[in-house]
């Protein structure tokens, strides 16, 4: 039997360079405080700079309520889902702007999470036309939003159009919620390039105050590509396009996510669609595996080899890949 390998990635996977539930409120009030540092003085006149100056002071305002919000709850996506069952739009809006161009400032100034970086050079390999490419037993399924996978491969090509061909778009990569920095209409623009190439601390503000007012000019408006799961009660994104890669898969590696309750309906239809699980393989750091074991068993119809592996330096890749 041919082995097909998902790795399942959660927040911890972007870890080293993305802040995890505890601490995103404190780093939203960090780049509130660096956003205010650089912001213009009010302009005396109407030229471009009261344009900038009224923006800047948009974005300001809006993320800073979001880091005071999240901090009154377990996680941003609490907060959401809060809004979501109040049907609370507008903020619910503003509340996905604010995230996706907080991860764009994020990413534009800092380098990749090198756990990506070193991942792609143990399994890339080339296409049939030469292309780099991931091994076509290789799915990946990511409930980040984040653009590692992309900025990480960028890195191995410096081709944006290879970006998106074969990572942003790929077929045996679905992201569970989303993007970040991205249009549901035309996907890449110049804020995902900026990510990808990285630019300094003052660029990389300026990219999220940019991206912020695309997503809330009003009608005109493009809205921001984060799309939580739980948005959709019937699943049928995930039904029409995500399960498509998970028939065939005999392993699984889990990096970084847990299994929490509150993404239970999800995980059980991700788990219903397994026809031949092996194994399963579960990295985090020591202490945290009997809790994620007990909570993916839940969902494992048959009986499967689990695991455990605490090393955390690097992506774990079975032998057998």
């Amino acid at each position: 039997m041919d082995r097909v390998f998902l790795y399942i990635f959660g927040a911890g996977a972007s870890c080293q360079v993305l802040p995890l539930a505890a601490n995103f409120s404190a780093r939203l009030a960090d780049c509130a405080r660096a956003l205010k540092d650089i912001g213009p003085e009010k302009p005396k006149d109407n030229g471009p700079k009261k344009v900038w100056y009224e923006d800047h002071n948009s974005f300001l305002q809006a993320i800073t309520w979001l880091a005071q919000e999240s901090s009154k709850h377990y996680s941003v996506d609490t907060f959401a889902k809060k809004l979501f069952f109040r049907r609370d739009n507008n903020n619910l809006k503003k509340l996905k702007a604010v995230l996706s161009a907080y991860l764009v400032i994020e990413q534009t100034k800092n380098n990749v999470d090198q756990r990506y970086d070193s991942f792609f050079a143990s399994i890339l390999n080339h296409d049939s036309v030469g292309n780099l490419s991931l091994p076509d037993n290789i799915r990946i399924l990511t409930w980040n939003y984040d653009t590692q996978l992309d900025k990480a491969y960028y890195g191995f090509c410096e081709n944006i159009s290879s970006v998106t061909e074969h990572i942003t778009f790929n077929k045996n990569i679905y992201r569970v919620n989303g993007y970040c920095g991205t249009h549901p209409q035309v996907h890449i623009g110049q804020t995902f390039n900026k990510m990808l190439k990285g630019h300094n601390e003052t660029i990389a503000l300026q990219a999220g105050v940019e991206i912020y007012k695309e997503y809330m000019a009003g009608q005109t408006s493009v809205p921001a590509d984060i799309n939580f799961a739980w948005e959709d009660p019937t699943q049928n994104k995930l039904k029409n396009a995500g399960v498509n890669i998970l028939s065939d898969v005999t392993d699984i590696v889990v990096i970084g996510y847990s299994f929490p309750y509150f993404n239970r309906e999800i995980d059980d239809i991700i788990f219903s669609n397994f026809g031949n699980l092996f194994s399963v393989y579960l990295q985090f750091p020591a202490g945290f595996h009997a809790a994620i074991e007990e909570r993916i068993k839940k969902f494992l119809i048959n009986d499967v080899q689990i695991t455990h592996v605490e090393s955390s330096d690097l992506f774990f890749i079975p032998a057998d890949l």
